[in-house]
């Protein structure tokens, strides 16, 4: 996990005379670690969602902060803070308005401000948000896969700030390469991008790793935030090699009712992937809620295959397309006419078409009940 650069500087006024001189709209920028470098050749070996610090020393010619700082930029640095002293005597117009222009937050210190001091401050309480970060996500963990004593796990929450009736809305989140090649999605670069969007817009979220996928819990987040949240995330998606599918659920009260929370962002994800779609809500999922929710897959296996099975076999033994002229006549709500006139055959030809499903089935079409015994198998299908 990490810090905002605005909570990590927060009292860096009264505790090292730090002051904010521009990017003053990049303090929800995250941080990960924390540099000094006097070298811009360095910068190349950053990382990104970094701190950097310097003094300056190669600071010996005109032009030089401004380009050191548009190479720190270039890295992903979050935020530079420059010693103000011998070798930068001050901060020039040009560097504050590229700071200002790209939003990284830039800040200055006093000579007698020692940076060891600051970094190793800095290096403390990342480290400690980090632990703490691990311990709330494992404690929602507990929850969620029921490992422990609730009361006493809802305890823990209520330490690190979530009580018992916060609002928690899970975001499953799985990626599928385009290329079918080898290449490793970077898993860190994804959870920063998340987070990122995510802090904008409350404090309050959880991370965690799940059956190779990413989930997201969104804490006292309003609905409009979620629906901010899922938007931002996908218009912004760069990942050009990477199909996102994302399941997203309801936004419930109470810690006790998260473990099912938990598992309907899973599924809807789920249906995400199978119906290559960027993204599911839960509660948009209708029928489908029912058919995922039945636990004896065999049922809904028996009830497939004693109508739909049928046709799928007889359309493969025949070379004959018969389950898309009957997903066409029930999407048109069973009417021989709109069918006809799309397929530009002869009304007949459809009837026709019917009375054969019925002879392979023993289910008749005109009946309303089993019309919709053949809608079900076609959602049970999606599901598979």
């Amino acid at each position: 996990m990490s810090v905002t650069v605005g909570k990590l500087f927060g009292n860096g006024t009264i505790l090292y005379e730090m002051r904010l001189i521009a990017g003053r709209k990049g303090l929800n920028n995250l941080v990960e670690w924390v540099h000094i470098i006097e070298d811009d050749d360095v910068s190349k070996f950053l990382h990104g969602n970094e701190v950097v610090f310097t003094a300056g020393i190669l600071n010996k010619y005109d032009g030089w902060l401004l380009e050191f700082t548009k190479k720190l930029y270039g890295v992903g640095t979050s935020a530079f803070v420059v010693n103000i002293g011998p070798y930068t005597k001050s901060v020039s117009d040009d560097v504050i308005d590229y700071c200002n222009s790209v939003n990284m937050p830039l800040y200055t210190i006093p000579w007698k401000t020692r940076m060891v001091d600051i970094t190793r401050d800095i290096c403390s309480r990342i480290i400690k948000k980090e632990d703490v970060e691990i311990s709330i996500a494992s404690t929602i963990k507990n929850i969620i896969f029921k490992i422990g004593d609730l009361e006493t796990l809802s305890s823990q929450m209520e330490r690190y700030g979530y009580v018992k009736d916060s609002k928690f809305c899970f975001v499953a989140m799985c990626f599928q390469n385009k290329n079918d090649n080898q290449e490793v999605l970077n898993i860190n670069k994804i959870k920063m991008y998340s987070e990122r969007i995510a802090r904008s817009i409350n404090e309050l979220c959880i991370f965690f790793p799940y059956n190779e996928c990413w989930i997201l819990v969104l804490v006292n987040y309003g609905d409009y935030d979620i629906n901010n949240f899922v938007n931002t995330f996908l218009k912004n998606w760069n990942e050009a090699s990477w199909n996102v599918h994302m399941g997203v659920s309801e936004n419930k009260s109470g810690i006790n009712m998260q473990a099912e929370n938990f598992n309907n962002a899973y599924t809807a994800m789920t249906m995400s992937r199978k119906k290559n779609q960027e993204v599911v809500f839960y509660d948009k999922l209708d029928i489908y809620k029912l058919i995922l929710n039945i636990k004896d897959q065999e049922v809904l296996k028996n009830y497939y295959e004693d109508a739909l099975g049928k046709i799928e076999r007889y359309d493969k033994e025949n070379n004959t397309d018969l389950m898309d002229f009957l997903y066409m006549y029930l999407k048109n709500n069973g009417s021989p006419q709109l069918v006809a006139e799309k397929q530009y055959v002869h009304r007949n030809t459809v009837n026709n078409q019917l009375k054969k499903i019925e002879k392979i089935t023993g289910y008749n079409l005109l009946n309303l009940d089993e019309k919709l015994r053949f809608y079900l198998c076609f959602f049970i299908k999606d599901t598979w």
